[in-house]
C-alpha cells in the first residue's frame, strides 16, 4: 500500500512539475502560430471597423479560400467579413475567437469543416500550440478533459519552441498569411494557372475522408455549438449553419456510412432548433476547382460556391437576407 502511495505522489509531483515548465513558456510567439495570428489580427481588425450590422462567416480555411465575400455582400447589401482562418484550431477556439467579433444584428454564417462537428475533446498539435503561443486565455474556456491534454500532449520539441521564441514578426511571403488576406478576409492568389508543381502535388496526393464513421449526435462538438449558437441569441446574432465546400470522391456517396452523414447533417443540426440552408453534396466539386487541399477552392471556383450559397439563403428566405440584385 505505501509502495502505491509513493508511486502515486511521484507521479503526481512530476505531472505537476511539467506543469510548471510548460506554463513558462505561455505567450512564447512561436513561427508555427504566426501566419493564423496575423490573419486573426487583421480579419478582426476589419470586423471591429463595422459598426452596422454585418455578415460574419465563422469557419476554417474552406471559407477563408471558398467564398467570395465581395459578391456576398453585394447581394444582400451587407457588410461581410470572411472571419474563417484554419480548421487546425478546432472547433473551440474557432467558436472562441469569434465571439470577439459578433455583435448584436449580426448574422453569423457558420460553413463549418465536417470533422468539426466530429470534435471530441482531443487537442492537436496545431490547436496546442496556438492557445499556449497566442492567446492562454482560451486555455480555461475549455473542459478539464481539454486542459489535461493540452498539458499531457504538448511536446518537449514545442515547449523548446516556446522558450526559445523571440520577438512576433509577420508574415510577409507565402501562401498562408495576412499579406493574402483582402479587405473582406478572402485569400488572394488563388489562380489555379498560377499554382507550383508542389501545390499540384498535394493535391494529387489526397485521398478520400472518412468523416460518417466519427459522427456523433452527442459529441463534445454539438456541444460546444449549443453553447455558440445561444450565445448569439443572446448577442441579439442569428446563426446559419451552412455547407462547406469538400473535393468530391464517389465514395461519399457509396459508402453507406458516408452517405448517412451527408444526407443526415443538415436534419441533425435542425433537430437542434438551428439552421441549415443548403445541401452538402451541391458544394462538392471535382478535383479540378480546388487550389491545393479538399477544402481549398481556386478563385473561380469559388465565385460559383458563392453564388450557390445566395441562391440557397434566398430560396430559404430566412434572415431577411432578400438579395438586392442576382449576383454576377
Amino acid at each position: 500500500m505505501r509502495f502505491v502511495f509513493t508511486f502515486l505522489a511521484v507521479n503526481v509531483l512530476l505531472f505537476l512539475i511539467w506543469c510548471a515548465i510548460v506554463f513558462g513558456q505561455v505567450g512564447g510567439a512561436t513561427k508555427s502560430s504566426q501566419w493564423v495570428f496575423d490573419a486573426y489580427e487583421k480579419k478582426s481588425a476589419i470586423a471591429k471597423s463595422i459598426k452596422e450590422k454585418k455578415i460574419i462567416i465563422v469557419a476554417g480555411s474552406n471559407a477563408l479560400f471558398g467564398i467570395d465575400s465581395k459578391m456576398l455582400s453585394k447581394a444582400f447589401d451587407q457588410p461581410v467579413v470572411n472571419y474563417g482562418v484554419n480548421a487546425g484550431v478546432l472547433l473551440p477556439y474557432t467558436l472562441y475567437k469569434a465571439k470577439e467579433v459578433i455583435s448584436k444584428g449580426d448574422t453569423v454564417l457558420i460553413p463549418l469543416e465536417y470533422p468539426m462537428y466530429n470534435y471530441k475533446g482531443m487537442p492537436n498539435s496545431q490547436m496546442i500550440d496556438y492557445i499556449f503561443a497566442r492567446d492562454f486565455e482560451a486555455f480555461y474556456s475549455l473542459t478539464i478533459k481539454e486542459q489535461f491534454h493540452m498539458l499531457w500532449d504538448i511536446t518537449i520539441t514545442r515547449v523548446y519552441d516556446g522558450y526559445k521564441a523571440g520577438e512576433s514578426k509577420a508574415v510577409t511571403a507565402g501562401l498562408y498569411g495576412a499579406h493574402n488576406i483582402d479587405e473582406f478576409g478572402d485569400q488572394k492568389n488563388t489562380k489555379l494557372k498560377d499554382r507550383s508543381d508542389w501545390l499540384k502535388n498535394e493535391l494529387n496526393s489526397l485521398e478520400a475522408n472518412h468523416y460518417g464513421k466519427d459522427f456523433d449526435k452527442s459529441s463534445l462538438g454539438f456541444e460546444y455549438l449549443k453553447e455558440f449558437v445561444s450565445w448569439c441569441e443572446n448577442k441579439g446574432a442569428k446563426c446559419v449553419f451552412t455547407p462547406s465546400t469538400l473535393m468530391y470522391f464517389e465514395t461519399y456517396k457509396t459508402n453507406k456510412v458516408e452517405r448517412y452523414f451527408y444526407e443526415n447533417l443538415a436534419d441533425t443540426v435542425r433537430s437542434f432548433g438551428w439552421e441549415f440552408v443548403g445541401i452538402p453534396y451541391e458544394y462538392m466539386y471535382n478535383k479540378e476547382f480546388y487550389y491545393n487541399t479538399d477544402y481549398h477552392l481556386g478563385d473561380g471556383a469559388r465565385r460559383t460556391r458563392t453564388q450557390k450559397m445566395i441562391f440557397d439563403l434566398k430560396q430559404a428566405d430566412i434572415l431577411g437576407l432578400k438579395p438586392t440584385k442576382e449576383p454576377l
